[in-house]
């Protein structure tokens, strides 16, 4: 009887020793990730802050620079930049906007650019087969898109149910939701379009790549009067990860159009 007690004992025994270790473990991992949690959050406030105040560094080099049109590079994208702030890495690359066709300027009453806009979806996507008279067709569906006397059925008939943006783009990658768009035109025209604020087509003509000079040429009464939006793109290279920025900068004025805490899109 006494062997059998010790037995019982031993078993119990070691039952509790199994829990109290399992409980231990528990404790210890979940302690583990809370740390390693807060360390995220920290890093994450921390390449916000380094990554807003390279923002303003970017907007008062803009705002002070003498002659925008006279930049330190020839390319409608500066080289990478690196940058060291508070012994933190940073990458820093602008783009001349005004090297990119843009789509508010389809929503002008007057004079709106489709046939360079068209011509434009014709040379970027002829390896793709993309015609003019699908870039006139996508071109009168972002009118549409765009104005808010409109509210194209079409859009309700999806689903989940959407409604036409009936506002400016301030994305060029809300084409995706305009009727008509493929992923192919999309691929094929992504680098030369964008969305600047205002309905004017102002281009580049000295940086553009081809397809937009090509296509620029196509639209009439428009000519470059300095240039004035540019895109900034920020990398912070921290211990855990990279955190990504992208701001559109209205430069002449010194200020910030549109942020987002993620990589530019093309």
């Amino acid at each position: 009887m006494r062997r059998r007690q010790r037995g019982v004992a031993l078993i119990t025994a070691l039952l509790v020793v199994a829990i109290a270790v399992t409980a231990a473990i528990g404790m210890s991992v979940r302690d583990h990730t809370q740390i390693q949690r807060s360390g995220l959050v920290f890093e994450q406030d921390l390449a916000r802050s380094l990554l807003l105040g390279a923002e303003v560094m970017a907007l008062r080099l803009l705002e002070q620079w003498p002659n925008l049109n006279e930049l330190p590079w020839d390319t409608c994208v500066s080289p990478p930049v690196p940058l060291v702030i508070d012994g933190i890495d940073l990458i820093a690359s602008l783009e001349n906007l005004h090297c990119r066709f843009n789509l508010n300027s389809l929503a002008r009453v007057e004079d709106a650019p489709v046939a360079a806009f068209a011509d434009l979806v014709a040379r970027a996507g002829s390896e793709a087969n993309i015609a003019a008279w699908q870039g006139e067709q996508l071109a009168a569906a972002i009118r549409d898109w765009m104005d808010p006397e409109t509210d194209d059925p079409v859009y309700r008939l999806r689903t989940p149910p959407e409604r036409s943006g009936n506002r400016p783009f301030l994305l060029a990658s809300e084409l995706n939701r305009v009727q008509g768009m493929t992923p192919e035109m999309w691929d094929a025209i992504a680098p030369y379009v964008t969305a600047r604020p205002g309905t004017d087509n102002l281009i580049d003509m000295e940086r553009a790549p081809d397809v937009v000079r090509d296509a620029a040429g196509v639209q009439e009464g428009e000519q470059t009067e300095g240039l004035r939006y540019f895109r900034l793109s920020l990398v912070a290279r921290l211990p855990q990860r990279d955190f990504f920025h992208c701001a559109v900068l209205d430069a002449p004025n010194g200020r910030t159009v549109v942020r987002e805490f993620t990589s530019c899109e093309n």
